[in-house]
């Protein structure tokens, strides 16, 4: 299998694309359970979203935490990464009813397969993706040799300057797809140093 080094590229903006290594039986386990409880937050909060009519990120978060925390997650950033996966769905739902006339009446889904999340939840390194849980627990997800080598200059290029408990603004979201073949896609949307 090819790996694409970048997908899209939007200024100096790119979306690097990086495979786990296969993972142990424990750490599938962990990482399936993170991504049905994310795909079931999300739906929950696109249903939300729909019913309540909110328009604003900060004013649904407002409204639904109480009730989220109870559900799905105490962690605050949490619910922002579910808001801003479900606002997304909800926009991409939208613009497919205008031409795809079934989809008119339909509520808008998100496809459990996936995490999408943000610092400090998730954190980079030029190694692996660590996703904090809940319980306290980290679970590592370890870029396989080939991928990580392909990248390890921009990977360098986003860690180079952290600081320890302060968010590296060279990164956003990271998006981990599950492969039912026991590993993962990862992709990080990157801002990268422009070139002398």
């Amino acid at each position: 299998m090819e790996i694409q080094e970048v997908v899209v590229s939007m200024s100096d903006i790119e979306i690097l694309k990086l495979l786990s290594v296969t993972l142990t039986r424990e750490k599938q386990e962990t990482l399936e359970e993170e991504i049905q409880k994310y795909g079931k937050a999300t739906n929950w909060t696109i249903k939300q979203i729909l019913k309540q009519r909110l328009s604003s990120p900060t004013k649904t978060v407002e409204i639904l935490k109480e009730v989220f925390i109870e559900k799905f997650d105490k962690r605050i950033q949490y619910l922002e990464d579910i808001v801003k996966t479900a606002r997304v769905e909800i926009s991409s739902h939208q613009k497919m009813a205008q031409t795809v006339r079934s989809m008119r009446d339909k509520t808008p889904f998100f496809k459990p397969g996936k995490l999408i999340l943000s610092q400090p939840i998730i954190k980079l390194s030029e190694r692996a993706v660590t996703l904090s849980r809940l319980d306290g627990n980290v679970l590592a997800v370890p870029f396989d040799k080939r991928s990580r080598n392909r990248l390890v200059e921009k990977l360098e290029d986003i860690l180079r300057n952290e600081k320890p408990g302060v968010t590296n603004r060279k990164y956003g979201r990271i998006r981990i797809t599950w492969n039912k073949e026991g590993f993962a896609d990862v992709d990080v949307r990157a801002k990268l140093s422009k070139g002398p």
